[in-house]
């Protein structure tokens, strides 16, 4: 009888043993399945061929250039400048083929980005946006107003005008559809260039321009 006892409290041990093993098994979290992962936060929505050209974007050179560039750029950007300087030699080289277009794409991180954007948008309401383009550059992101009024006056630009536009703000909705075209494609540096409908991120050299126009 003694024996039957302790055969009947180990069995008892034993299914107590089990018992605690699959209720701590029930309780483990579950590992997710690709099903349960969310999607990127800056998940794309766009081809970069699909970018809208809006009628206030600048753009120079010709309108049958065999090579279209669209940048997003930012003012406060370095490898912004350089390839400024790199597309305009470029453009110097090989009159006719090359046709840019430029978007504003301000950085959050970049403190007068936005202000400069919106400076040089106000001076293409003169038909003077490259020349302001180019002396924003010249600065090297060394931006405040005085800057952005010295500019003006050295283009030529009418400066009741400039002043009016800029202090209201008036070519902020241009930059802010820019900004949305470019968060379509999934952009989050700057430059970013599409080029025949094709998108490049990062600087970009004159040799790859020579290789793109062959």
């Amino acid at each position: 009888m003694f024996r039957n006892l302790i055969s009947w409290l180990l069995i008892v041990i034993v299914l107590i043993f089990l018992i605690w093993g699959l209720t701590i098994q029930q309780n483990k979290p579950k590992k997710l399945t690709s099903s349960f992962i969310a999607p990127p936060i800056n998940q794309s929505t766009k081809l970069p061929s699909q970018v809208k050209v809006f009628p206030a974007d600048p753009f120079i050179g010709s309108k049958d250039a065999e090579l279209t560039i669209i940048e997003f750029g930012d003012f406060q950007c370095l490898y912004c400048a350089q390839s400024a300087a790199i597309i305009a030699k470029a453009m110097n080289d090989n009159p006719g083929k090359i046709k840019l277009i430029w978007k504003d794409f301000p950085l959050p991180g970049s403190a007068q980005a936005q202000t400069a954007a919106e400076a040089a948008q106000c001076a293409a309401r003169q038909d003077k946006f490259w020349q302001y383009h180019q002396e924003l550059f010249s600065l090297q992101g060394n931006f405040d107003i005085n800057s952005y009024l010295t500019i003006a006056g050295k283009i030529g630009l009418n400066i009741e005008n400039f002043n009016r536009c800029l202090n209201s703000h008036e070519t902020l909705p241009l930059i802010q559809l820019n900004i949305a075209e470019g968060q379509s494609i999934g952009i989050d540096g700057t430059p970013y260039f599409i080029i025949n409908g094709q998108g490049f991120s990062g600087l970009i050299t004159e040799e790859q321009l020579q290789v793109l126009l062959k």
